[in-house]
């Protein structure tokens, strides 16, 4: 596992000692023995980490659909949205009309 500069490292006895106070606005490593046991974080920090990577993963699958050719045009898009907006608006009189 490799640490990242950003990273504050101390040992779980440091830990445990200062848990009270401890400032985690930027990641902290605790270590055992030398080595990494657990990496405590922000939970606000934690939350915008895992949206950025969720913005990774959805950028990768849009990429490989580009590279695959599937795509449209924004007039394709655009129509066919205007299509599903037709068909909800149709779907919405039928259930009114079966209601009366």
């Amino acid at each position: 596992m490799s640490l990242s500069t950003g990273s504050r490292i101390t040992t779980v006895s440091a830990f445990k000692k200062g848990l009270a106070s401890m400032d985690v606005s930027e990641p902290v490593v605790v270590t055992q023995n030398g080595e990494p046991l657990y990496v405590v974080q922000d939970p606000v920090q934690f939350e915008m980490q895992q949206e950025q990577m969720a913005l990774l993963k959805m950028l990768s699958f849009a990429e490989k659909d580009v590279n695959a050719g599937r795509t449209l045009s924004s007039s394709q898009l655009r129509d066919g949205l205007n299509s599903l907006v037709d068909k909800g608006l149709a779907n919405e009189g039928s259930l009114d009309s079966g209601t009366k």
